[in-house]
């Protein structure tokens, strides 16, 4: 097996790279009594793996970019030879099993990723004083970049990992602080402005009562437009009446004490007990099958429902919807489908936001679907109804 071949099978192995095998690789290669491969990790070099090596050493010793050999070699990116070297650091003395007063030979070599970036130092080293040649080098320089695109590689994918496990965090403290607002402002509407029209009600009832009794006993022949007074008054009583009803209505859309207090499914399906003006059927898993949906997520996905039937009755002019919720793999599945009138959903979304006008509703299921990484599709056929899926994965 050639050195290229041996290096090429450590490096295309699923999974992180083992560095310790890769450092017992090249200690073989080069016939030499050990190897270390050091990896970048903010400005100090750290043992990513070590043959035969130290694990309590590995684990504490941290040699700073542009100190010592290996990380003047980190620094300028130029490979060296030394011959009997005396590393004084004691943790890279107990990683390289050296004695007191006992020397070294050693090869360091910079493992490069791209555009020429330094991402580590392989170094070989051997205790019989045999000074590594020139060929050596170039050979140790050849695999070490290997290994560097490799490892350069890895740092992509995991600062990729770490900006979308950021993105996901950011996101749940967004969507976490909407339903807090929308909380908020349901508590407000429910202690302020209901609590406001109910007593507005209430003195609306006893001015007509005490203005019909009036009436009753002869007064209106005194007030001629006491009469039209007690119609206004009723009708007063009647729109007062009919805000309470909205300002309800609007704080169940606002909040849903039934998803945080009981989940998803009791929430979706209090949703549809909620909306008498239309046919709707609740279709749904266990509510066990989705207990790991994220809150923040579980909030989206009841948005979307939301936003989904309001579609329905508003624009559609539906007479039955079917919303399901299900359990497929390791996704999570939410359907909403109606009889209404249907659209032409391609054009409606080539539209900007500014003409989208009536299918605002549908713009915020769009966006609300890409926050939390669902996959959304919308068939529509015009005159036969809307189906929208959203399928979350779980994973």
């Amino acid at each position: 097996m050639t050195d290229l071949t041996r290096i090429h099978e450590l490096l295309v192995v699923a999974g992180e790279l083992d560095l310790r095998s890769v450092a017992r690789a090249f200690a073989e290669i080069f016939e030499s009594d050990g190897a270390t491969a050091f990896v970048i990790v903010d400005s100090d070099l750290t043992v990513g793996g070590a043959y035969p090596g130290d694990d309590a050493a590995a684990g504490t010793l941290r040699i700073p970019v542009g100190y010592g050999v290996v990380g003047l070699v980190a620094q300028n990116g130029n490979s060296v030879t030394i011959v009997d070297d005396s590393p004084r650091n004691p943790q890279h003395r107990a990683l390289l099993h050296l004695a007191e007063g006992q020397v070294v030979s050693r090869l360091c070599v910079p493992a490069h990723g791209l555009e020429g970036a330094i991402v580590g130092v392989i170094s070989v080293h051997r205790f019989d004083h045999r000074a590594f040649g020139e060929d050596e080098l170039a050979r140790a320089q050849r695999l070490a970049d290997l290994v560097g695109l490799r490892l350069y590689a890895e740092g992509l994918r995991g600062a990729a990992e770490e900006h979308h496990s950021l993105r996901d965090q950011l996101i749940a403290q967004a969507i976490s602080a909407q339903e807090a607002e929308r909380r908020r402002i349901a508590g407000d509407l429910h202690d302020g402005v209901t609590q406001a029209l109910a007593s507005l009600s209430f003195h609306l009832s006893a001015a007509h009562t005490g203005l019909s009794v009036a009436a009753r006993n002869g007064a209106a022949d005194d007030h001629p437009l006491i009469a039209g007074t007690l119609d206004e008054i009723a009708e007063a009583k009647r729109l007062a009446g009919l805000a309470y009803d909205e300002t309800r209505a609007a704080i169940t859309g606002l909040h849903s004490l039934l998803l945080e207090d009981l989940g998803l499914v009791a929430a979706l399906e209090s949703l549809c007990q909620s909306l008498p003006q239309l046919d709707v059927e609740f279709r749904s898993d266990h509510p066990d099958e989705f207990t790991v949906v994220p809150d923040h997520a579980a909030a989206a996905l009841f948005r979307i429902a939301q936003e989904a039937l309001n579609n329905a009755i508003k624009h559609a002019q539906a007479q039955r919807v079917v919303l399901s919720l299900r359990r497929v793999g390791d996704a999570a599945v939410l359907g909403v489908t109606d009889d209404g009138a249907g659209f032409d959903v391609r054009s409606v979304r080539g539209r900007p936001p500014a003409e989208a006008g009536e299918h605002f509703g549908l713009a915020s299921i769009v966006e609300r679907s890409a926050l939390i990484g669902a996959t959304l599709r919308i068939d529509s056929i015009e005159g036969r109804g809307t189906a929208v899926i959203v399928e979350l994965p779980l994973h």
